[in-house]
């Protein structure tokens, strides 16, 4: 099986205002609102977002019997500061302030207003002694 594309879910109490949350600070662009059911996307990237209403008949029990999700979405930005910053104006707490690791990346953990947790990513040059130690040459 090889998928044509790709998908994940947030399920919440709460569609609207999770969908808020990426469209204020990820740039994602609302696709369909149902209101139980609301999917982001940016631009026409082949993978969306969909946000689904706990409880839900179309969504199975034992999924909206958790009370949160153990999922990590990693969203690459441009600028990690920026985002960072417009969050923390916005009042939304950081699960971190943004770092930059010898691996090439320059991000911060933050959740969304279900709790699903988003490590955002700005790809930087990685230091050239973990290349080194790290990398296979040639």
């Amino acid at each position: 099986m090889q998928p044509a594309a790709f998908g994940a879910a947030v399920v919440t109490d709460r569609p609207a205002d999770v969908a808020a949350f990426y469209t204020q600070y990820l740039d994602l662009q609302v696709g369909i609102d149902l209101g139980w059911f609301v999917t982001v996307r940016r631009g026409t990237a082949d993978w969306e977002l969909a946000i689904m209403e706990r409880g839900h008949p179309t969504i199975p029990a034992a999924v909206s019997a958790l009370p949160e999700t153990g999922n990590v979405f990693g969203f690459v930005v441009d600028d990690a500061d920026k985002v960072a910053d417009a969050l923390r104006e916005g009042g939304v707490r950081l699960e971190g302030e943004p770092v930059t690791e010898p691996f090439g990346q320059r991000h911060f953990f933050v959740r969304d207003p279900a709790g699903t947790w988003i490590d955002v990513i700005q790809l930087v040059e990685p230091d050239p002694e973990w290349v080194k130690a790290n990398l296979p040459t040639g």
